[in-house]
């Protein structure tokens, strides 16, 4: 009758173990820099496709218009609207979106890709977080040349 464990049997079984923690492990932990990652770039595309638009297309310009959770894209046929949830846009799910210098209808662009705001308008900041004094993101626009400036806040390296 055997009473014992081989050392074999149990080597394999920690390995098992152990493939089963690593697997397992990165959905219990906080993705939020991942998610503010993925809103980021999405916004910073959507933003350039916006000017790029415009420049092609000025006798239709486009215009962004943000919302607490994400932002909507008029003037290209394509455009829509991006929410930074599970049912439109899952990677950066829970992401919130607040602006600053931001006019009420929104960031339109003009025929070279700046914005249409006026020369001495501040520049429009758009902030992306996880919540309050959690991670944040905020894309900031020059005004003038429509170019995109990216801080980090914090939580982030």
């Amino acid at each position: 009758m055997r009473r014992a464990f081989t050392l074999i049997e149990l080597i394999i079984t920690t390995i098992i173990i152990a493939v089963i923690v690593s697997l397992a492990l990165p959905m219990f932990s906080d993705q939020s820099g991942g998610r503010l990652s993925a809103a980021q770039h999405r916004l910073w595309a959507d933003i350039q496709y916006a000017q790029a638009w415009t420049i092609a297309n000025p006798s239709t310009p486009a215009k962004i218009k943000f919302l607490s959770d994400g932002y909507t894209i008029e003037g290209p046929p394509d455009a829509g609207t991006v929410r930074f949830n599970k049912n439109s846009f899952s990677e950066a799910s829970g992401v919130l979106v607040t602006v600053t210098d931001v006019p009420v209808d929104g960031i339109p662009f003009n025929h070279s890709g700046a914005l249409n705001i006026g020369l001495d308008a501040a520049e429009p900041r758009i902030h992306l977080s996880t919540g309050i004094g959690q991670e944040s993101i905020d894309l900031v626009l020059q005004p003038t040349s429509g170019q995109i400036r990216v801080e980090k806040a914090i939580g982030l390296p």
